[in-house]
């Protein structure tokens, strides 16, 4: 998730808000990974209510980043789905279902 590298005469301002949005784009990636985390916990104890919010709020994270610089000087952006950076994303869709336990009498 790094920046393209930019002109030397590029504006310190814009070069400070890249800097930020690396940095922003990096707690987030440490966010969703506590997400996720907190997403196989809540699926455990069978909380689907907040396991299905958490997922939707994974799927819905976007990493921001600047791709290049056009004639004018101004950056060209890409969205991308958060979701990838964390290690198991299928559960992004939704949580798994509950493991039913059989039991013997």
């Amino acid at each position: 998730m790094t920046n393209q590298t930019l002109p030397q005469n590029q504006n310190p301002r814009k070069a400070e808000a890249e800097k930020l949005l690396e940095e922003a784009n990096k707690q987030l990636g440490e966010a969703l990974k506590a997400y996720q985390q907190a997403l196989d916990v809540y699926e455990d104890i069978g909380e689907d209510t907040v396991a299905t919010l958490i997922s939707y709020v994974i799927s819905q994270s976007k990493i921001v980043t600047v791709t290049s610089i056009d004639e004018s000087g101004d950056s060209k952006i890409k969205l991308t789905a958060a979701s990838g950076i964390i290690a198991n994303s299928s559960q992004v869709n939704g949580p798994k279902r509950k493991k039913t336990k059989k039991v013997s009498i």
